[in-house]
């Protein structure tokens, strides 16, 4: 049994050792574990970097941190600490990485796992790390309320090195496929980029409406009301004009790529932050795939959440993202939108498509 990313089933035994307690079963993934948020929730003056010497709330003194009532909207550009509800101690064998969840980033909700003792946000490493695990958040274009029990991140865990070498990229490219285009054609070694290693990603720019965008707006948006928010209140699509599409700084997009991805029930996927020299832009907000996205289809499309901090002029088939292959531990019970699983988004077949907070 190769090392890599736990499956569902092996997370569900750490649940039940009690290596985590208090965080219920209904939160499990394929590949991953939702971080419920807890009623605890200070208001910052700045964000701070992790320490290893200090936990979370020797930070928050240090800092001077307000309570916050999370009844009450967070305010945009502001910094806001919640604690996760639970305690968490890891088995000595495993690690832990956290991505924001696809709804978090497709409002522009820029959130980072910050833990006790760890040196980098959104991990928990060392061996048989434990202690209090929060969840730094900022909204970024529009207010929202977090209640107790809404998860805004996930953490994938980890009994090893992950990533795929590229001769088994090679061998998964060839037979059953990663890649498609939109009309379902396979995309082969050559036809998508290979960066260290990460696939390089395209823009896809359809005619008609190429994706949404969003100013900062005043309207308050509560995380837990899904199918509830006319999209008009929050977001303005956009088309291209001339074959391009512009993006402006201190705006923020919801586009999609040209490639559709396929992942196998052995393996999962995450989206990494792009290469400066592409250009001066965040590429997602969120980026976590669980094994067997699109595999019922020949692949889906990736949502991507672009923040531009350059007035910026983009074309089809442009360079505007990365994203790299991880091997699973085990095949999980449960796949990506199977009728077990949790999927917000498995019928993500067209175009760039907003979070499950507003209306169809």
């Amino acid at each position: 049994m190769s090392t890599g990313v736990l499956p569902i089933q092996a997370l569900r035994k750490i649940l039940q050792s009690g290596f985590i307690e208090g965080v219920s079963e209904e939160y499990l993934n394929p590949a991953s574990l939702d971080l419920p948020c807890s009623a605890e929730a200070y208001r910052l003056v700045r964000s701070f970097f992790p320490d290893k010497n200090g936990t979370v709330r020797a930070k928050i003194r240090e800092f001077g941190g307000t309570p916050h009532d999370l009844s009450s909207p967070l305010e945009v550009g502001v910094t806001y600490l919640i604690r996760i509800e639970g305690k968490f101690r890891l088995p000595p064998s495993v690690y832990a990485y956290a991505n924001p969840k696809s709804s978090t980033g497709r409002l522009f909700v820029l959130t980072r796992v910050v833990a006790d003792r760890v040196t980098m946000y959104d991990a928990l490493t060392g061996p048989g790390w434990k202690g209090e695990v929060w969840i730094s958040v900022k909204p970024e274009a529009f207010p929202v309320v977090v209640s107790p029990g809404v998860a805004l991140s996930q953490i994938r865990l980890f009994d090893g090195k992950a990533f795929l070498e590229k001769l088994e990229l090679d061998l998964l490219l060839e037979s059953p496929g990663l890649f498609f285009d939109p009309s379902g054609k396979k995309l082969c070694r050559g036809e998508v980029a290979y960066q260290a290693d990460s696939f390089l990603l395209t823009i896809g720019l359809p005619r008609g409406v190429a994706g949404w965008e969003c100013s900062r707006v005043n309207e308050v948006l509560d995380l837990s009301r899904k199918n509830h928010y006319d999209p008009a209140d929050f977001f303005r699509p956009v088309r291209m004009r001339r074959g391009r599409l512009d993006l402006l700084r201190g705006n923020r997009y919801i586009l999609t790529t040209h490639e559709h991805l396929r992942l196998p029930p052995d393996c999962a996927a995450e989206l990494r932050a792009i290469d400066p020299r592409f250009g001066d832009f965040r590429s997602h907000g969120a980026g976590f795939f669980d094994p067997g996205w699109g595999l019922k289809a020949k692949g889906q499309p990736i949502t991507l959440e672009i923040t531009p901090y350059e007035d910026m002029t983009v074309e089809h088939g442009q360079t505007i993202a990365r994203v790299r292959y991880e091997h699973m531990k085990d095949v999980p019970e449960v796949l990506y939108g199977s009728g077990a699983a949790r999927s917000s988004y498995k019928s993500q077949l067209k175009g760039a498509k907003l979070s499950k907070h507003f209306k169809k």
